[in-house]
């Protein structure tokens, strides 16, 4: 009777002991695989590749919008990245002109189609959406014929895809008397100051959208 009790007792424990065993051993991980695999990312889309090249979450093409003398009022394109790159516009361009007569000054407005492309270059980045640099380019006007422009701009951040930017500068026109006085009758003697259809100084705002 005393060894029967014994036996069972003992049966029960081995029982107990090999189950507890392999509860551990199977929640233990298998040699080999004591981390979980890293799990695959998805491939970046070609338009953020091409955001994070510019460094500040555009795009390399904007559609320019614009108003002010410098640039004319139209519209435009800029290709590149935040440190260089190109802006090319088309639009109506006012002029003021002080007229010399022989009673005194007279001022004059005038206004033609302008071409606008330019090159500018980045000098300062005071904050990561900010950008303030200097500009310089080509220049045709229906009114004063082949030009360049030089200047500076400063552009920043409106939105994620919507930019804002000033510009300006000195705009010049070496022809530029001799082809108003000849399109408009003025006498050959009459004379200009500044500003003047030769050398002229404008501003201009736009806005810089990056589809």
């Amino acid at each position: 009777m005393i060894r029967s009790y014994v036996g069972r007792a003992l049966l029960a424990a081995a029982l107990t002991f090999c189950a507890a065993w392999a509860s551990r051993a199977f929640a233990q991980p298998a040699p080999g695989n004591l981390a979980a695999p890293p799990q695959a990312h998805p491939p970046t889309p070609p338009e953020r590749v091409a955001a994070s090249s510019r460094g500040d979450g555009h795009g390399p093409f904007a559609l320019l919008l614009h108003i002010g003398a410098y640039s004319g009022f139209g519209a435009g394109v800029a290709v590149g990245t935040p440190e260089v790159g190109l802006r090319a516009s088309v639009g109506w361009s006012p002029v003021l002109a002080v007229f010399r007569n022989g009673s005194g000054d007279d001022l004059h407005f005038y206004s033609g189609l302008q071409v606008a492309p330019d090159l500018y270059a980045r000098l300062l980045h005071p904050r990561p959406a900010t950008h303030v640099g200097l500009q310089g380019g080509y220049r045709y006007s229906s009114l004063f014929g082949h030009g360049a422009a030089a200047g500076g701009y400063v552009q920043f951040a409106l939105s994620g895809a919507l930019d804002a930017f000033v510009t300006g500068g000195l705009v010049v026109y070496p022809d530029g008397e001799d082809r108003l006085k000849r399109d408009q009758n003025l006498p050959s003697s009459a004379s200009f100051s500044f500003p003047g259809p030769s050398v002229n100084f404008g501003i201009s705002l736009g806005l810089a959208f990056f589809p």
